[in-house]
Order: C-alpha cells, then sequence, then structure tokens
C-alpha cells in the first residue's frame, strides 16, 4: 500500500468522509441510488462494503466507544460468514 494516500480509493474516501460527516447526509437517500447502477457496479459497491466490514471488524486496528458498536457488529457479521460461507471472495 505505498502511497495509498495519492490513490483515487483514498481521495474518495477522505471525500465520503466529508459528505457523512455532514447532519445532512441521509444514508436512506444514498441507498435508493443503488437500484439505479449498473448491476456489476451493484456488485462491486458489495465487494466495497464487505471490505469495510473486514476493517471495522479487524481486532488491531484502533476503535473506541464512540465507535465500538460498529466494530462489534462487523466482527458479528464476519463469524457469521466464516461459518455460512461466502458468495463473493473477500480477496
Amino acid at each position: 500500500m505505498d502511497n495509498i494516500k495519492e490513490s483515487k480509493e483514498y481521495k474518495l474516501a477522505k471525500e465520503w468522509e466529508m459528505a457523512v460527516n455532514s447532519f445532512s447526509f441521509n444514508p436512506k437517500r444514498f441507498t435508493a441510488a443503488i437500484p439505479d447502477m449498473h448491476p456489476t457496479l451493484q456488485q462491486s459497491l458489495y465487494r466495497l462494503i464487505k471490505e469495510c466490514i473486514v476493517v471495522m471488524a479487524d481486532e488491531t486496528r484502533r476503535y473506541d466507544d464512540r465507535n465500538r458498536a460498529s466494530h462489534e457488529e462487523a466482527k458479528h457479521i464476519m463469524e457469521y460468514l466464516n461459518e455460512n460461507g461466502r458468495n463473493i471472495p473477500l480477496r
């Protein structure tokens, strides 16, 4: 992950960070756009979401009481996926 801060993915993550940091950001409006996406891009979005869950569940990353609930839920999701299999490989 050399020069990650120069990558398009890092820049997009920072743009997303700024968007959701607004009280007017509405997750339901964001997700309402998903059915309008091309099906292949919906699949790509799902892969991204799954990678986010992997990172959120990671015990080695920093988390505190502000994001503990997300961390714990992500761990449960990963436990479920590990026990019940996956349809889309994570890596």
